[in-house]
């Protein structure tokens, strides 16, 4: 039996506040805010309980009554969701945790987090009739939209900026993407999503980046990712949650799908939400700070970061983090780059975890507000890590020691071990 979206309550805009219907909803309405989709929660008590969830297989999917997704035949998919949740074991010593768990998004398809909102967006377009997605991405998204583009027998084209890893471009030629590198125009203004744009309007294109204000279909896929927390730690869920962030889907989106479940009666309460930004780039910990007002965010003026896939100078979806930041006593914190550097090694000595910068940034957060007594070393904390390291080669070459040769003799062997 398939479902329709008439589950769904209402779609308006966050920023102009127009409302739209089923029949009229675009993927943006090009005011520069993101289109909010409200299901009717008191209809989704029909189809979830804990126990019917328990039972039930699949990733992201297994919550389609959730997604903006007319047909369960529309589904463009590779599995995606449904990620490991393990405790860590000498991470957590040595950070003095007892209850720190890590949310595994490497194991995504395209081997980042970006898989649940873009495998949405692209199920979407496609039920739509688009024959173009475009999306402007540092890597990540692009990858995401790439694979399920492909999957779908869609074209790809992917906005990168200039200076994004070699590693990532691979993937995407490899894909079958249409990849082009924006130049840098402006300070403080992203090219690619300025050409992304524009592209849009002029060509017809489908926007599918991870930006809920180009995709409003999109952003509901994130909200899987805190389904599945809640599921993994048998509905009880943790003192605290700690996100990588750039423009603060990730966050927002995971919250959401959180406060949703707590509104069904699945969970009893909301986790905290952290914020973690590079100081590199850190508009939406600025604004939390600083009491801006959510749709008024000021843009940061660089976006000089190792954590490359966090360097977001305009939060596309930071509205929606400062809202859930509030909601849920949360916090937020921006770390330096040598300390996101060190916890990236330190997760794969001490864990087998291979991520990338921007995926094991929230560590390096999470470690400054244990040292200043926000977090008690007793609470229960989820991190995700975003990123697989096979996203950017050249950071963990770098802060790694180099391979010796030697010849295949045991002394020489013993020798080079010594040093």
């Amino acid at each position: 039996m398939c479902v329709k979206v008439s589950r769904v309550k209402s779609f308006k805009c966050a920023k102009c506040q127009n409302e739209y219907t089923e029949d009229t909803v675009p993927p943006n309405d090009g005011c520069g805010g993101r289109i909010d989709i409200e299901f009717d929660l008191e209809v989704a008590k029909e189809h979830f309980s804990r126990e019917s969830l328990e039972r039930s297989r699949g990733g992201l999917w297994k919550y389609f009554e959730l997604m903006p997704l007319r047909r369960r035949r529309n589904i463009v998919t590779l599995g995606e969701g449904n990620t490991p949740l393990i405790k860590t074991a000498a991470l957590g010593q040595e950070m003095g945790l007892k209850d720190l768990y890590l949310k595994l998004e490497t194991m995504c398809p395209s081997g980042s987090f970006k898989d649940r909102p873009i495998c949405v967006g692209v199920s979407r377009a496609s039920e739509d009739g688009a024959k173009t997605v475009v999306a402007a991405s540092s890597g990540n998204a692009a990858a995401s939209m790439s694979t399920y583009a492909a999957r779908a027998g869609l074209r790809a084209v992917v906005f990168v900026p200039d200076d994004a890893p070699s590693e990532k471009l691979i993937h995407l030629r490899t894909l079958g993407a249409e990849v082009f590198r924006i130049k840098k125009a402006t300070r403080g203004i992203d090219s690619t999503t300025t050409l992304l744009q524009a592209a849009c309007e002029k060509l017809g294109w489908t926007p599918t980046p991870s930006f809920g204000p180009f995709n409003c279909f999109q952003f509901e896929g994130t909200k899987s990712l805190g389904y599945e927390i809640a599921e993994q730690r048998n509905w009880s869920v943790p003192n605290w949650i700690l996100f990588p962030t750039g423009s603060g889907g990730l966050m927002a989106g995971s919250m959401k799908g959180l406060w949703e479940f707590r509104e069904m009666g699945l969970i009893d309460s909301l986790p905290k939400g952290v914020v973690v930004q590079p100081d590199g780039c850190s508009p939406i910990v600025r604004a939390f700070k600083e009491g801006h007002d959510p749709l008024d965010i000021q843009p940061w003026d660089s976006n000089e970061t190792v954590a490359g896939g966090l360097a977001d100078p305009f939060p596309w979806d930071g509205d929606a983090s400062l809202k859930y930041l509030r909601l849920s006593h949360g916090h937020a914190v921006s770390v330096p780059d040598a300390e996101i550097e060190r916890h990236l090694v330190l997760l794969g000595k001490l864990e087998g975890v291979f991520a990338e910068p921007s995926g094991v940034a929230a560590l390096a957060g999470l470690r400054q507000l244990l040292d200043e007594g926000m977090i008690d070393r007793s609470d229960s904390v989820v991190v995700p890590i975003t990123g697989i390291g096979f996203k950017d080669l050249s950071t963990p070459d770098r802060l790694t020691p180099s391979v010796k040769l030697i010849s295949p003799n045991v002394e020489e062997l013993r020798k080079a071990l010594k040093t």
